[in-house]
């Protein structure tokens, strides 16, 4: 799926606002959403420090998308908090275990 690339393009160029402009489009049009959607949208908020919009993300991918976190969803949730400065991260890798 090459929208899971553009998102990812996005991310890791620091356009977080483009990437999640890009979300919402595929929103709109009811395209499938995967892992590495929301892997990549993760990366996104913690590269831009839109902690909240990546505490959402997060949460939504398997309580709306019913998409299970993988290591690699928790290591970007661990990552977005950590440079934000939050001490919430100890307890995610606890929850991790």
């Amino acid at each position: 799926m090459w929208f899971a690339a553009m998102l990812g393009g996005c991310a890791m160029h620091g356009h977080a606002k483009d990437a999640l402009g890009h979300f919402g489009w595929m929103c709109e049009e009811g395209i499938q959403k995967t892992d590495i959607t929301f892997m990549s949208l993760l990366l996104a908020c913690s590269d831009a420090g839109l902690v909240h919009e990546g505490l959402h993300y997060f949460e939504s991918t398997s309580s709306v998308y019913r998409i299970s976190a993988t290591l690699e969803h928790y290591t970007c949730m661990v990552d977005l908090l950590d440079w934000a400065g939050y001490v919430h991260a100890m307890n995610l890798i606890k929850m991790m275990s």
